[in-house]
């Protein structure tokens, strides 16, 4: 029993970690002078894959900002899991 208590708050402080440098990096994204957007993605028959860069910095602040937004919500969700155990 106490083992896989261990166990779970052993993943449970892993995925905490991961979100905690997440966050961190998106935080310094904020930061920078320059900002763009690479999004890759994939389409047709054979699954193609290609890219498109996004420059606007208006718009990548936009998605920095929710994306940071919805990490540290999951953080709080984490760090409450932790606890409880």
């Amino acid at each position: 029993m106490e083992l896989e208590k261990f166990e779970e708050a052993k993943k449970v402080k892993e995925k905490l970690d991961i979100l905690g440098r997440q966050k961190r990096k998106l935080e310094s994204a904020l930061k920078a002078c320059k900002m763009e957007v690479i999004v890759a993605f994939t389409y047709g028959a054979f699954l193609k894959k290609d890219q498109v860069n996004i420059m606007d910095e208006e718009i990548v602040n936009e998605m920095i900002n929710k994306e940071l937004e919805r990490v540290t919500k999951e953080i709080e969700l984490v760090e409450k899991e932790f606890e409880s155990l």
